[in-house]
């Protein structure tokens, strides 16, 4: 899946595509990009109890894994039983939440194959596959970053891109907080996405950019528990170029790794296949077609996996 930059920037590219007087304001606005960051922020949850932490981290990657037009249809439910002055907002978090799905499920086959071919070529990097993917990601956030704002995390710092308000934290909350228990079966507190969002936050601006010296102390001590430090994995490198090993620039083939299909596309040509995607799909979503979209879905979860979509 992409990183937290890049759900960010096709959030802003992708609301133009969205019909008029859907997300209007400032508020509305931070919310719809704050859906874009879908569940990531959960799998950053880490200033409370292990036990709440990990039913974050599980609920992240049930949401990721299946029931995808159930979990839409939900989160649209939802937006429904909010009160009056809240619903404009849970509806914009709701749109931006189908966005983070439009990229995750076409760029995530292409990271997944990039990670398992160096694996494959260096089997020395077996166990470390959770740190390369990550690798990947950051790499990726650094390069589009600059491509489409000519900017580097040193001016537009990674946790500036979960800005929020108090409002938007307390919807985003219940939505994701219903959904759980309806959809996967998972009771969590409403206020623990914001949570986690906080968490998110405090990691990035702990981590970036790479290199710094509090950074490499901070992958030293978590070497003592594993093998490879996540931390540094994750952080964005100050990069002030248009070329990208990790984004395949050049269209050189490579192989779907749930199709087997042989394909060619850039990082730039699936981000554009997700950006025609989302204006459809949240289509439907406004109307409230559950059959179109389960059509739209095909089947694919946040991945790119095909699974069954009750």
């Amino acid at each position: 899946m992409p990183a937290l930059i890049t759900h960010h920037l096709f959030g802003e590219d992708v609301l133009p595509e969205l019909p008029a007087g859907l997300v209007e304001g400032e508020e509305e606005l931070l919310a719809f990009l704050l859906g874009n960051q879908g569940p990531d922020p959960l799998f950053a949850r880490f200033s409370t109890l292990p036990s709440r932490a990990l039913t974050c981290r599980r609920l992240a990657r049930e949401i990721q894994a299946g029931h995808m037009t159930r979990a839409f249809f939900s989160l649209r439910d939802g937006v429904s039983r909010l009160p009056v002055a809240d619903e404009r907002i849970g509806r914009a978090f709701a749109f931006g939440v189908l966005g983070h799905y439009a990229l995750d499920r076409a760029a995530h086959p292409f990271v997944i194959w990039q990670q398992r071919a160096l694996v494959e070529t260096d089997p020395s990097l077996s166990g470390a596959e959770q740190e390369i993917h990550a690798i990947i990601e950051s790499d990726i956030d650094s390069w589009i970053l600059w491509e489409k704002r000519h900017a580097t995390v040193e001016e537009r710092p990674a946790e500036s891109n979960l800005m929020r308000t108090p409002r938007t934290e307390r919807v985003a909350g219940a939505l994701v907080s219903q959904t759980a228990l309806s959809v996967f079966g998972i009771e969590l507190g409403a206020h623990e996405y914001g949570a986690a969002v906080h968490d998110y936050e405090r990691l990035y601006r702990a981590i970036d950019p790479a290199g710094r010296k509090l950074v490499r102390a901070a992958g030293m001590a978590e070497r003592r528990f594993r093998t490879h430090s996540y931390a540094q994995a994750s952080a964005h490198h100050v990069r002030r170029t248009d070329e990208c090993p990790a984004a395949n620039l050049a269209c050189l083939p490579w192989t779907d790794p749930f199709t087997g299909a042989r394909r060619t596309e850039s990082f730039a040509d699936l981000y554009d296949e997700a950006r025609l995607t989302y204006p459809v799909l949240a289509e439907a979503f406004v109307r409230g077609d559950e059959t179109r979209l389960r059509e739209l879905v095909a089947g694919l979860n946040y991945e790119g996996r095909p699974v069954a979509d009750a």
